[in-house]
């Protein structure tokens, strides 16, 4: 008679590790929740009502649930991908706590809205179902720019202190530059403290900015949030055009370009390493694009101020997505230069999305040294960022990547098909659906308002998913996933009848 067993050791590995990064992610979203429970209670004056209560329980429950299951971590030696699982498990779990808070919140129309808004927050995208965000309690104003302004400081953890295997464009970072004597990270706790600090100072220094410029409290708070974490949420339907005022224009332009910026380049700038910025091939692509953008925006015959002009290039490029103008009845060169500047993306070592300038880089030079060798056949070349010859397998992982996102955007685009917008409609939205910038094209208006149909917001939602989690994580975990749950499968006993 058949027998069946299951070797214990094949359902281990992976899944070890898992029980940390849920029990951060359960606790990161119960203090977000929490957070959020306390504004509303001290700005809503609603003298603590149901909805209130609910989210302080679920705060409260989720912090203590995830500090739990964190206990029963075990410390297996962590691969690429086990780090890759463990940086969207922990994301999922956050998201978990998220969901149901927007939807006890009564404020939203269906599950699948709050699912959608939870997923926009926390993949710091910026797109909303609200048509009026004013009409939102300030709870759920602030749930919505605290949780991308979490996601991005764990971005920048996971990516550059912590576990940089997990992400996606590790390879745009190399560790020489990162570690060591007297750089920005020696320790985990050292990493800690060095991008806290720096992503702290960002923050309030945009709080401070946008209070002094006229902006209140809340709304100086929460739009700090949304900009320093390239978020994009908004308190109002036009966004920063709301204020119509040159100063926040400009301090939120500011704002966006640091967010956009490379953090290792502000460390060295900060210890007065001024050689090593000025080396930077990406920070003088960054300052080409910033500066070309803004000169397409500023000549056109939109009859956009400095002040405007500034905000739409820095908002596309560092994948933010606030918005100062309707830049979208410009021309239809401003259309496509902005399109393609949130596609490029943010640099890598920031907490903006997108395809990441530093692989356009390497693209590019790729290509000319291509068309070099098609001129020298004989003639060996080597390819060189910041003075420093780029290794061909992290190549490689490079040019991987340029077609894992060319098929995403391509499916997405596909997958929406034109049952909520038009051609243009649907190509922007895919495109800063995955590249999280978070507004997109509709006929002649720029907007981040979106009322899409139950399928439209599902793969708009994955969309999003697989832009800031830089598509690799999130399919190695997929396909982990499906592995684990096969191994959980009896197997015949070798010889067995």
């Amino acid at each position: 008679m058949a027998t069946e067993t299951r070797d214990p050791q094949r359902s281990s590995g992976t899944t070890d590790v898992l029980p940390l990064p849920i029990g951060i992610g359960l606790g990161v979203g119960g203090t977000c929740v929490t957070m959020s429970a306390a504004v509303g209670l001290l700005a809503d004056g609603d003298n603590f009502s149901d909805t209130r209560a609910a989210e302080l329980i679920l705060g409260f429950t989720s912090i203590l649930i995830g500090f739990a299951i964190s206990r029963a971590q075990k410390h297996p030696p962590i691969t690429r991908a086990a780090a890759m699982a463990m940086f969207v498990t922990s994301w999922v779990a956050m998201n978990l706590v998220a969901v149901t808070a927007f939807w006890l919140s009564g404020e939203l129309d269906s599950p699948l809205d709050a699912v959608f808004e939870a997923v926009s927050a926390s993949t710091t995208t910026g797109f909303t179902t609200v048509a009026d965000p004013e009409s939102l309690s300030h709870s759920l104003r602030f749930l919505r720019v605290i949780m991308p302004w979490a996601t991005g400081l764990g971005v920048l953890l996971v990516s550059m202190g912590i576990l940089p295997a997990a992400v996606a464009g590790a390879e745009l970072l190399p560790e020489r530059r990162i570690r060591g004597r007297r750089k920005l990270v020696t320790s985990v706790g050292v990493a800690v403290r060095n991008i806290l600090g720096l992503y702290l100072l960002l923050t309030i220094s945009l709080a401070c900015g946008y209070l002094l410029a006229g902006m209140s409290v809340f709304d100086g708070i929460t739009y700090a949030l949304s900009t320093a974490s390239t978020g994009g949420m908004a308190n109002h339907a036009d966004s920063i055009g709301h204020f119509d005022s040159e100063a926040i224009n400009w301090i939120a332009s500011a704002g966006m370009v640091a967010a956009g910026g490379n953090l290792l380049v502000v460390w060295w700038a900060i210890r007065g390493k001024v050689s090593s910025v000025w080396r930077s091939t990406e920070l003088r692509l960054y300052a080409a694009l910033l500066t070309a953008g803004f000169c397409v925006v500023f000549f056109s015959n939109g009859g956009h101020s400095a002040s405007e002009s500034a905000v739409a290039i820095s908002s596309a490029l560092s994948t933010t997505g606030l918005r100062s103008s309707n830049w979208a009845a410009s021309s239809q060169l401003v259309q496509s230069t902005l399109l393609v500047a949130g596609g490029i993306g943010a640099m890598s070592g920031s907490v903006g999305s997108g395809f990441r300038q530093a692989r356009v880089a390497r693209i590019a030079l790729e290509v000319r040294r291509s068309l070099e060798q098609l001129l020298s056949p004989h003639r060996q070349s080597i390819i060189r960022v910041d003075g420093v010859a780029v290794k061909e397998d992290s190549l490689s992982l490079t040019y991987g990547y340029l077609w894992m996102h060319a098929f995403t955007l391509a499916a997405v685009a596909v997958l929406l098909g034109s049952r909520d917008f038009d051609i243009m409609a649907t190509l922007s939205f895919a495109l800063n659906a995955v590249s999280n910038v978070g507004y997109f094209v509709d006929g002649s208006e720029v907007t981040s308002f979106v009322d899409p149909s139950g399928w439209t917001e599902i793969i708009a939602a994955f969309g999003m998913l697989l832009g800031r989690l830089s598509i690799y994580p999130v399919l190695l975990t997929v396909g982990g996933l499906g592995r684990w749950l096969a191994r959980m499968k009896p197997h015949r006993a070798i010889g067995a009848s």
